[in-house]
């Protein structure tokens, strides 16, 4: 555990028209020839000194002036404006809560007397409380919820449960009895419990299964009929190296959406179960009118009372009024400080109702003095909580230390280079937050892809870089330990580190070289760890990649001999016949690359590495999503996991073998949908084949919003094109005549406009390779194959066997921007073309 506490464009070719007028007969000018009949596949344009007719278009000018064409960068990052914006929303889950108006909860925190003078708590009580009960300290038992607006069967056993635990976490430390030995607390977690005491359909021989799992496994409820048996030659090739193995040391998180786990929380029927962040167990556990229900150690009790709030959100208001009467006129300076600590936590995790809230801020501003700081707090973690989303686990053991300290956590945050980070945090802290703020605090300007992960008992999970809770994490983490090895809350060990998780498939290393020496440095421990696996004949270059880059050119035999285990894993050096064999091929290496002479930079090489990172090792520069197959050709299973990385989208079973994967090339379109019948999410892969991959996600949306940017983001970036139908250019303009002729199937490498004379925004310039001539030709002619580099001829070959119907449902190119070829340099020697 490491944490301490402190208190408190690109833009469209925009042309202006400026078209010369018309030059009669009289002027000499040549005219064009009429165009001739032309069949549906053919399209033909005449260009002359009066204009431009296209056979497809009427009333078409031609080229039009621009003043100013840019393809800008931001910062040279390789990410438009927009990309960026709409890249890190992509990880961002939808909370699926209706949350209150920030201004709204700003000014009831700004405006104290007023929020007083309209919204008393005493108001609230006599409206809401049920009859005899009042708005102030009790000492008695509660028989029923105090206010009177549920009749839910559940809510009314459940109140009295909840009031004394409260009772008892006011009162905690006063009694002997109140310590309870390490191996006397219950073996299931306080969560796991509370869920199958609210939740009576939640299936009684279910696993427990968190977030932080060995394995990653859904349930095909509702589905069955898809589990139809296929055979693996049917399925569709992989690229290459997607089978790479990779001694995956470390489990990954998959990804789950935060509106899914609130359904998962509120499921009706064992049927809706979905997966991966259940929380019932095998067994029902304790009868909930037995007083040994109620836990009676202080964090237990303070998940016994929370996690009812986050599992049935019409207890929240129930829980917060019968805190506020507590700790009113509460005889108890030690209890009543204890209850507003109670309240604090409370709002780090969930938020009062909207007809609750107005009278809620005002009895935080009638706090007395002695707890004034509690009540500051929990106004601001209230606004935090509302902007973030609702948690959906208890606090961890750090938040409850952190609040009787009256001081925020400040997590030690690792990063790839062994720096520790340290980061002010709070409850409603979220991987998006802190990755933020370890990438200004080390200078890392592109920081798109770089994670939050937790390590917990050699397993080590990722929370992306949206907006799951880092609290939420950590509490887990501690929950997990708890449960498998009997270790307290207290001494559990889990660390938290920032890494490079998912690449864009055209990251460019030197654009930001803070952000490649953390890459470097964690491939470098990857290797060495044996978590980023090598075949036999890629070990001694990028061993003696490593020397160069470590070492400089002045690196010998024995240099090599005493340092190799320093970035090679163990069983590669079991015996020393094997161990003399890699130095000798590692030096070998080192020479044929040149490396002794120096004549490249270190900065070089270590681009280099970190750039053929995605393509050597694409599973482990994944984000991986949970799923299930609905639709398409059949697969050796139907539970797997969509991983998205760099090179293209892979489906995975659940022990990371790849089933099937795809190029971006491969991919003519990503759908979301929903099927209605199942009320679930849903994504499809259609290839160029014509082949659909339908599957079931929670994390649909996702997956959609960044398989599209990057098809969108390869298109604009795309230097290859196929005709899409026959095209003749006859240009007659300066007196020589121009015949420019496409073929359906023509590959077309397109060239920047900037260096040709400026054209119509749907218009591209290109070069037939068939026939070697260059010329212009509408966009719509082509299909923009969205790659970073010339595919094979096998895959090209394709598109000349397809027929019309096949083309006609290629998406069109709406906009023409190539980009310079400073920028579209980056590419070499790396990409997809290197696993083709």
């Amino acid at each position: 555990m490491a944490v301490a506490y402190v208190a408190d464009g690109i833009t469209p070719m925009a042309a202006a028209a400026d078209d010369d007028d018309d030059q009669g007969a009289s002027g000499g000018a040549r005219r064009h020839p009429s165009p001739p009949h032309l069949t549906p596949s053919e399209r033909v344009v005449y260009v002359g000194d009066d204009g431009l007719v296209d056979s497809a278009a009427e009333d078409v000018s031609f080229y039009e002036n621009v003043e100013e064409l840019t393809a800008d960068f931001r910062h040279q990052l390789g990410l438009l404006p927009e990309e960026e914006q709409e890249l890190s929303e992509a990880f961002k889950a939808t909370m699926g809560l209706t949350a209150f108006e920030q201004e709204r909860l700003d000014r009831l925190a700004r405006d104290k007397h007023g929020t007083m003078d309209n919204f008393a708590f005493e108001k609230f009580a006599a409206k809401y409380f049920r009859k005899g009960f009042k708005a102030k300290f009790s000492a008695e038992t509660l028989s029923q919820p105090i206010l009177n607006t549920t009749d839910d069967r559940l809510n009314i056993k459940a109140a009295p449960l909840i009031f004394e635990a409260i009772r008892r976490f006011m009162d905690h430390g006063s009694k002997e009895e109140d310590e309870v030995p390490e191996e006397m607390r219950p073996k299931k977690s306080v969560m796991t419990r509370v869920y199958q005491l609210m939740n009576p359909y939640s299936p009684v021989n279910s696993s427990p299964s968190s977030s932080i799992s060995t394995s990653p496994v859904i349930t095909e409820a509702k589905i069955s009929e898809l589990d139809t048996q296929s055979s693996v030659d049917d399925s569709p090739t992989t690229p290459k190296n997607a089978d790479r193995k990779s001694k995956l040391t470390f489990k990954r998180l998959l990804r789950i959406s935060s509106s899914e786990k609130k359904t998962r929380l509120t499921k009706k029927s064992p049927s809706d179960e979905f997966s991966q962040f259940s929380f019932a167990v095998a067994g029902r556990g304790t009868d909930p009118d037995d007083p040994e229900a109620i836990p009676r150690t202080e964090l237990d009790l303070v998940h016994y009372i929370i996690a009812h709030g986050i599992v049935k959100p019409s207890l929240r208001d129930e829980i917060l009024c019968q805190l506020c009467c507590q700790v009113t006129d509460n005889p108890s300076p030690r209890s009543r400080e204890r209850g507003w600590m109670l309240i604090a936590l409370c709002a780090g995790c969930f938020l009062p109702s909207n007809h609750f809230v107005n009278y809620f801020f005002a009895f935080l501003h009638s706090a007395p003095s002695e707890v004034s700081d509690f009540s500051r707090y929990t106004m601001v973690i209230l606004r935090r909580t509302n902007a973030n989303g609702v948690r959906y686990h208890p606090p961890s053991w750090v938040e409850l230390q952190a609040v009787k300290l009256r001081k925020y956590p400040v997590m030690q945050v690792g990063t790839p280079d062994g720096r520790v980070i340290p980061v002010e945090s709070d409850p409603a802290t979220t991987a998006w937050e802190i990755c933020g703020n370890i990438a200004k605090t080390i200078g890392v300007k592109d920081n798109f892809g770089f994670s939050v992960y937790v390590g917990v008992q050699r397993k080590i999970s990722s929370l992306g870089s949206g907006s799951d809770h880092v609290m939420d994490a950590i509490s887990e983490c501690e929950q997990m330990i708890r449960v498998e090895q009997g270790v307290s809350e207290e001494k559990s060990s889990w660390k938290i580190y920032f890494q490079k998780e998912l690449f864009t498939p055209w990251h460019n290393p030197d654009a930001d070289l803070e952000a490649t020496n953390l890459i470097y440095h964690q491939i470098l421990d990857g290797i060495h760890r044996g978590e980023y696996a090598l075949l036999p004949e890629e070990v001694p270059k990028m061993a003696a990649r490593i020397f160069y880059i470590e070492h400089g050119p002045e690196v010998d035999l024995e240099l090599v001999r005493t340092r190799i285990d320093e970035y090679l894993p163990k069983a590669m050096l079991a015996n020393s016949k094997s161990r003399d064999q890699l130095v000798k091929s590692v030096m070998l290496a080192f020479r044929a690359k040149g490396y002794a002479n120096g004549a490249l930079s270190t900065r070089q090489i270590k681009n280099q590495t970190v750039a053929i990172a995605t393509s050597l090792w694409p599973l482990n520069f994944s984000a991986m999503f949970e799923a299930l197959r609905h639709s398409g050709p059949p697969l050796p299973r139907n539970d797997v996991i969509v991983a998205v990385n760099g090179e293209g989208v892979f489906i995975l079973d659940g022990r990371f073998k790849t089933l099937v994967g795809f190029h971006y090339y491969d991919i003519v379109d990503c759908v979301a949908g929903c099927v209605n019948d199942l009320k679930r999410s849903t994504i499809s892969f259609i290839t160029l084949d014509g082949a659909e991959f339908g599957f079931l996600s929670p994390n649909s949306s996702t997956i959609h919003k960044i398989v599209s940017l990057y098809l969108e983001g390869l298109r604009r970036r795309s230097r290859w094109a196929v005709a899409l139908q026959s095209f003749q250019l006859q240009d007659y303009t300066g007196g020589s005549g121009v015949d420019f002729r496409l073929r359906q199937g023509d590959i077309v490498e397109l060239k920047d406009e900037t260096r040709h004379p400026l054209i119509r925004s749907s218009w591209l310039y290109g070069r037939c390779e068939r026939t070697g001539a260059e010329g212009s030709f509408p966009s719509d002619t082509v299909y923009v194959l969205p790659t970073a580099e010339r595919p094979h001829d096998r895959f090209l070959s394709m598109f000349r066997s397809m027929g019309r119907d096949q083309m006609s449902t290629l998406p069109k190119r709406t906009g023409a921007l190539i980009l310079s070829s400073g920028t579209i340099g980056r590419h070499q020697n790396h990409g997809l073309e290197s696993c083709a």
